[in-house]
């Protein structure tokens, strides 16, 4: 009795040579003593192709790679829709646990892309998208991070940049990070810091990503509001311009920054509305800008000579040897100590005149 074979595996032979291979066929597999005897003939009559056996893995080939590339298809179109599931959520998160969810589903789409092979027809546009949902994924983990931050309440606004808020352990001075407003006294700088009392009236809570402490002792920090960077808002708007010099406290939405700054001053926004702005940190110097900056000296008048200060100037804060505000001082009473230091007020702390130093900071 013949033993029971897999008549399917003589099929490339019915294909390549139809007598013989159509014989066995009818024959079974005990008409075949030897297996190997047919392999050999085969791959004399067909030497370009080799064995039965590899034959027939070259008849399932084709299939088999059509049947993964529909895989890597399905992947793709599993990927755009978490995508679009997490571009909707997106709109709505407004709690930590809402953005984290919409980090989740970036995260899931991420994986799908990923997955997909380089030898893939989808693999390139899969690696667009892929670079796409990062950014978005990025957004949604800043988002869920400024959800979870030690919140502060806000108590005064000293200019476009400096502001005291009401800690868990008491007041502390807040210098927003990776941004520079202009000064309060360059063009635009009392719009600026106008515009920021408008976004953080008192009493307002905020949230705050604490990054260091500056020389002034004042903290250094991103400030956010309803999960929105209120610094960013600024640049976006040309009420400030990115402070690259200390962006990398801002790694994870550096390129945010500069993406916002390059469309405030195309659309020559507020502080861009200038033919050659000056840039604040060049208006501190007192100085011309630098070529690399391509801005121009500061156009106003020459303040008074600053009369010797006292004794007591050797615990002053450093800005004294050129020119202070108010965003200058950690506390109120340096800035009061300053206006007693030099008398005439060269530093034009005390606006009113009433002999207090910046107000805004008590």
């Amino acid at each position: 009795m013949s033993q029971p074979c897999k008549r399917h595996y003589l099929a490339p032979l019915i294909v390549k040579i139809p007598a013989l291979g159509l014989l066995l066929w009818m024959a079974g597999c005990s008409a075949l003593p030897n297996l190997g005897a047919v392999d050999n003939l085969f791959q004399k009559t067909n030497p370009q192709i080799g064995t039965v056996a590899e034959a027939d893995r070259q008849s399932i080939s084709p299939p088999q790679e059509a049947n993964q590339e529909a895989q890597w298809q399905q992947r793709y179109s599993q990927a755009l829709e978490l995508g679009m599931a997490a571009a909707v959520a997106t709109q709505t998160a407004e709690s930590a646990s809402d953005w984290q969810q919409v980090e989740e589903q970036w995260q899931q789409a991420i994986a799908h892309l990923s997955a997909i092979p380089g030898d893939s027809d989808r693999f390139a546009t899969a690696q667009q998208k892929r670079q796409e949902y990062e950014a978005n994924l990025a957004y949604a983990a800043q988002a869920a991070a400024a959800k979870t931050l030690p919140t502060a309440t806000v108590l005064s606004v000293g200019d476009g940049d400096t502001l005291r808020v009401q800690g868990q352990s008491g007041p502390v001075t807040i210098r927003v990070a990776c941004i520079d407003a202009p000064e309060t006294r360059q063009p635009f700088g009392a719009e600026a810091s106008l515009r920021l009392r408008q976004l953080l009236s008192t009493g307002q809570p905020v949230e705050v990503r604490a990054i260091e402490r500056d020389r002034y002792d004042r903290t250094v920090a991103e400030i956010y509001s309803g999960g929105q960077s209120v610094g960013l808002q600024l640049v976006r708007e040309g009420y400030a311009v990115v402070y690259s010099q200390y962006l990398d406290g801002c790694a994870a939405t550096a390129s945010d920054y500069r993406q916002a700054e390059a469309a405030a001053r195309a659309a020559r926004l507020n502080f861009w509305n200038q033919p050659n702005p000056t840039m604040p940190w060049d208006f501190r110097r007192g100085a011309a800008a630098s070529e690399s900056s391509g801005s121009q000296p500061p156009t106003v008048a020459p303040s008074p000579a600053t009369p010797p200060p006292t004794a007591a100037s050797s615990s002053l804060p450093a800005c004294t040897s050129g020119d202070c505000d108010c965003g200058d001082f950690a506390t109120w009473e340096q800035a009061q100590a300053v206006l007693e230091a030099f008398p005439g007020d060269p530093h034009r702390l005390d606006g009113d005149d009433d002999g207090v130093a910046c107000e805004s900071l008590r």
